[in-house]
């Protein structure tokens, strides 16, 4: 595998890669590309597989929960969830809080969730080995914290 070991050229100040957006989105897709062609050995995208890994550590969480867990619009997190519902892999709640549907992981989406963890785990060793470990957690770290800083 290509490992990515060279410092970026600086982005021109008035260039398109000076653009916040455009940056994390190639990044975004670069990632995307990377676990979904793991996981696409189960028939998992890589947004199916966070959110069953979400559910089985919340259970019962709530819809609009997990969107704000993924970042996800609600919609969009609907049209994401509807084929793990249809496949019985996530279902809904018993009860529910007020309007508020909550989901959790049936016998299947454990199974589900088990068959592509292994996947997952060779997706994190792929992207560690192409932008090498200490930038690989680095990323990680400053990702995650972009989203911690919303109102």
């Amino acid at each position: 595998m290509k490992r990515v070991n060279h410092l970026p050229m600086p982005a021109e100040p008035d260039g398109p890669d000076a653009c916040f957006c455009l940056a994390g989105r190639r990044s975004a897709r670069f990632i995307t590309r990377i676990f979904e062609g793991h996981l696409g050995a189960v028939g998992l995208t890589s947004s199916q597989f966070s959110i069953l890994s979400i559910l089985e550590r919340y259970p019962d969480i709530t819809v609009v929960e997990l969107a704000r867990r993924m970042e996800m619009d609600r919609t969009t997190l609907v049209r994401t969830v509807r084929p793990l519902k249809d496949e019985g892999s996530v279902v809904e709640g018993r009860e529910k809080l007020g309007r508020a549907v909550t989901l959790h992981l049936s016998a299947g989406g454990v199974t589900r969730l088990d068959e592509g963890r292994p996947l997952w785990e060779a997706a994190q060793r792929e992207f560690e080995e192409r932008v090498g470990k200490l930038e690989a957690a680095r990323f990680r770290e400053l990702a995650l914290s972009v989203t911690s800083h919303q109102d």
